[in-house]
């Protein structure tokens, strides 16, 4: 079925509209490993900040022997809940991805990579999809969501940020944006690509298998 297909690359899952020549886990495959360290990174700066800030507006000019201390701002909010919802799923869909890539190049039962990765996707068959659902595309695709939500408050927030902002800080959340947009975005489109296609395919089938056929105005 599709678990196979997947394993081989030829599932309709595994089409990349950017690189039709490679299976889509190899091309998410190298690009969220790199992005799991820029959330690692996203979330130690937006931590600093946000631990070092504070609410309270000082008027006096700080001694010169003091540091100065940065009012509070949504950009060091919006960097740590978006590191931390993507580490949370980048550290079960990488190791996902890296099973899919080694079953395409090795499919071989005896290799303990391929026996886990086949393992894993029969006990999600079995607990997650009931049917046409799947708790765990629910799950994933609820949070792709979630971040295109937090990339609109982020920018609103970019759009009228205060200018004693760090230059480090503003440039961080503006490649976040960009990023939360096209990884999220991208995952949503090809979703709904992939419905559509499925869609209508079965009504192409359906059609084709119609017992209602007709010769000369007459059925047979």
């Amino acid at each position: 079925g599709d678990m196979t297909m997947t394993a081989f690359g030829y599932s309709d899952s595994e089409v990349c509209v950017c690189f039709p020549c490679l299976p889509a886990s190899q091309v998410l495959l190298v690009i969220t490993v790199p992005f799991f360290f820029f959330n690692m990174a996203k979330f130690c700066l937006g931590f600093t900040y946000e631990v070092s800030c504070s609410n309270t507006i000082q008027n006096n000019p700080p001694h010169p022997n003091t540091t100065n201390i940065c009012p509070c701002e949504y950009g060091y909010e919006y960097l740590i809940l978006s590191s931390m919802l993507w580490l949370c799923f980048l550290s079960l869909w990488i190791p996902a991805l890296f099973g899919n890539c080694w079953r395409q190049c090795f499919c071989c039962l005896c290799d303990p990579i391929v026996l886990f990765g086949t393992i894993v996707d029969f006990v999600k068959r079995c607990c997650c999809e009931f049917g046409r659902i799947n708790l765990c595309e629910i799950v994933w695709y609820s949070h792709c969501v979630v971040h295109l939500l937090l990339a609109v408050t982020g920018l609103v927030w970019l759009s009228d940020c205060d200018q004693t902002v760090s230059m480090t800080v503003w440039l961080t959340v503006l490649l976040s944006l960009g990023l939360d947009c096209l990884l999220a975005g991208s995952e949503i489109f090809h979703r709904v690509r992939l419905h559509l296609a499925r869609r209508a395919t079965g009504t192409q089938e359906r059609s084709e298998q119609s017992p209602l056929m007709y010769r000369g105005g007459a059925r047979v």
